[in-house]
């Protein structure tokens, strides 16, 4: 069905419109529905451009509520059928009656918001979105192949692109193949439908057979598959046939359908134009574990519209419909146990339905329940799994670096008592083993970083050593200028390894500067919270020793620049909600009480380091074990080189400061040419 005739832009110089929506799926119809029944369009200029003529029924919405709540209401003409029962993996049948399931299909979502469209004088254009710019008046371009269509606030219903998915984010298919059948015998009970029935061939997956009455005889039956492979139709062909015949005799097919829903732990980002805002599975809407979506895409049409009601439009692209975040973790701990254990998946599944009523999981699933409810239902579930998922799901966020760089912190304060030096010559031991395992192992495989390799390796490495060397004299006879050429390089390198973990991309004059002041904000943090010690190191570089006396007209008001480098630090993070984030703030407030050196090994092994060996292993997709392989004999290197360095040394290595001021400069020479082959990785390389 077709009633939709696209308009033609009169103007290849492009038309100005209130709102764009780009395609026309569940999301943005629900969005566009909303927006007319509130009356957010009347004498709005709005562009629905949708390249695909749909006529034909590609997937179904089904979502359980409550009889009188707003969505059935809103979308009772397109609800095709009712279920008011429910039967799982052959269990007992359980009534919900008062809280009943729904089927609608796709196409009649889609062909009752083209009759709404229609009504309203709403047009779409059959075109193919090739690009979308901002212009400098923060109106956004819409590039077809031959218009241009212009707005200051767009809908954006496209999917990710496949390279924005980490490699450390789980992706699974909810893949499925249907068969709408007719039986000879009434076999059905048009109002009881069957959400999982695991009595089918797993083949080393999780899969069942999902079954929507539509008649006593006829019915929509499908085989779904939780995986990382995709169903193949040939194969899911067969094992209907199998489970039809066996199950309820002859059988003829009506149509079918096939389809598949992502489930990932993969969060998208709000869109980098402040006035697109992304919708449906593009906004996060399609819950991971299960891939219901219609609900959330539901509410998150109110919100949508209540916001455009208000003609609130700040942080347009920020709108969103908020999670607990337990719930996510919850998401997290089953895609694990999915993609490692897949035999699990039927076991946890048949025991929850099980053990538990319906409507309590119904209410689990929509994210409602109390937290002692959730206590309760997993203390049903098969335990061993799920500690199993918590372990690598720890792992996988890092929280045992908050641990370890605690106990760290705690070794040292419970020697600190002891005579000669003891707290600190052990955190010197500890802070060897950190440089040792990653420290100097991060910037030991750069030789792996070249994008063509056109370079032999010991051309590379010749290479390296000469700016490593060129840069050690030049620190013999230019100490100022050295120590603030690598302030400057430092500081963006830091910077741009945090924003690298936040998933900034630099992208402009502006985000270089950004790198910068974030990294030097770290820096200064540390340094200035430590301004004595750091002033003694620094004088202890041969032509450096005026820091001595300069470094005292500046005692007073030290804290005062620490605060605010603090402040600096946090402006830059606050609305980047990551752990890495936090446990950056964490190592910088345990560092406060430390000496020095401790304090900066604490960021750099516990967060720069750590965080740059993580992004190489998913830039270069190796494991750490082969990354070590790799990294070991230049990490050798790097000790050999250091200890060339240290016998023309002129610096004084009689007292503590001498040794580590030696050791300050032996890590910005071979931190220079690591810099700048990493900056290189950092931006051909697409890592968030």
């Amino acid at each position: 069905m077709e009633n939709q005739k696209a308009k033609q832009p009169d103007s290849n110089k492009g038309i100005l419109y209130d709102f764009i929506f780009i395609g026309l799926g569940a999301g943005n119809s629900l969005i566009l529905l909303s927006l007319i029944k509130e009356a957010c369009v009347v004498n709005k200029k709005i562009a629905i451009i949708e390249p695909d003529l749909k006529d034909k029924n590609d997937k179904t919405y089904c979502f359980w509520a409550l009889p009188n709540d707003p969505i059935v209401k809103d979308l009772n003409q397109i609800i095709s059928y009712t279920y008011t029962s429910i039967e799982v993996n052959g269990s007992v049948l359980q009534n919900i009656e008062n809280q009943p399931y729904y089927y609608t299909k796709s196409i009649d979502l889609y062909n009752h918001t083209l009759e709404t469209l229609l009504k309203s004088n709403i047009s779409i254009y059959r075109k193919a979105v090739l690009d979308l710019v901002c212009n400098d008046d923060d109106l956004y371009s819409i590039k077809t192949d031959d218009v241009e269509f212009k707005s200051r606030f767009i809908f954006d219903s496209r999917p990710p692109q496949a390279n924005q998915i980490s490699k450390e984010d789980i992706y699974l298919n909810q893949s499925f193949y249907g068969l709408h059948i007719r039986c000879k015998n009434e076999v059905f009970n048009p109002r009881t439908f069957q959400m999982m029935d695991f009595n089918v061939d797993q083949d080393e997956y999780t899969q069942f057979i999902y079954t929507l009455p539509f008649s006593s005889q006829e019915a929509l039956i499908e085989l779904t598959r939780f995986g990382v492979e995709k169903i193949e139709i040939e194969y899911a062909k067969k094992i209907l046939d199998n489970k039809l015949k066996n199950s309820y005799g002859d059988y003829e097919i009506l149509s079918d359908e096939a389809g598949c829903i992502p489930m990932t732990t993969f969060i998208n980002p709000y869109n980098k134009f402040k006035g697109v805002l992304n919708t449906g599975a593009s906004a996060n809407l399609i819950k991971p574990s299960t891939g219901y979506g219609i609900k959330n895409m539901y509410e998150f049409a109110k919100i949508v519209t209540e916001r455009i009601k208000d003609e609130n439009f700040k942080l347009f692209n920020q709108i969103s419909l908020k999670r607990k975040k337990r719930f996510r973790f919850y998401d997290n701990l089953l895609l694990i146990i999915l993609l490692l254990w897949p035999g699990e998946g039927y076991k946890i599944f048949t025991q929850l339905f099980k053990r538990q009523r319906i409507h309590r999981i119904f209410t689990f699933l929509d994210e409602k329940t109390s937290l002692s409810q959730e206590i309760k239902i997993f203390s049903t579930l098969p335990i061993i799994p799920f500690l199993r998922a918590l372990y690598l799901y720890i792992l996988k966020l890092s929280w045992y670096r908050f641990a370890l760089a605690a106990v760290s912190v705690l070794i040292y304060f419970l020697f600190v008592f002891l005579p000669n030096d003891t707290a600190v010559n052990i955190s010197y031991v500890v802070i060897l083993i950190g440089l040792l395992l990653i420290g100097i192992p991060h910037g030991a495989v750069d030789h792996l970083l070249q994008k063509d390799k056109k370079i032999a390796l010991l051309p590379f490495v010749l290479n390296y050593l000469f700016i490593v060397v060129l840069y050690f004299i030049v620190w013999q006879f230019l100490p100022l200028f050295s120590l603030l050429i690598f302030i400057v390089y430092s500081s963006f390198h830091f910077g741009e390894s945090e924003f690298e973990e936040m998933g900034i991309k630099i992208v402009s004059t502006a985000y270089y500067l950004k790198a910068i002041l974030l990294g030097f904000s770290i820096l200064s943090f540390i340094i200035l919270t430590h301004f004595g010690e750091a002033i003694d190191i620094v004088s202890s570089i041969n032509g450096l020793q005026f820091a001595q006396s300069i470094g005292k007209d500046f005692t007073d008001n030290i804290y005062v620049f620490a605060v605010l480098s603090f402040v600096c630090i946090l402006s830059q993070i606050q609305f980047r909600k990551k752990q890495s984030s936090f446990l950056l703030i964490f190592i910088l407030l345990i560092g406060l009480k430390l000496p020095l050196i401790v304090a900066f090994a604490l960021y750099f092994i516990f967060q720069h380091s750590y965080n740059a060996w993580r992004h190489l292993q998913v830039g270069l997709s190796m494991s750490s074990v082969s990354l070590y392989k790799k990294a070991l004999p230049f990490t050798l290197g790097a000790l050999l080189v250091f200890v060339i360095l240290l016998l023309p040394g002129k610096i004084k290595l009689d007292s503590s400061e001498g040794v580590i001021g030696y050791f300050f400069i032996f890590l910005a020479c071979i931190s220079l040419p690591h810099f700048l082959i990493m900056h290189i990785f950092y931006r051909n390389t697409a890592l968030n």
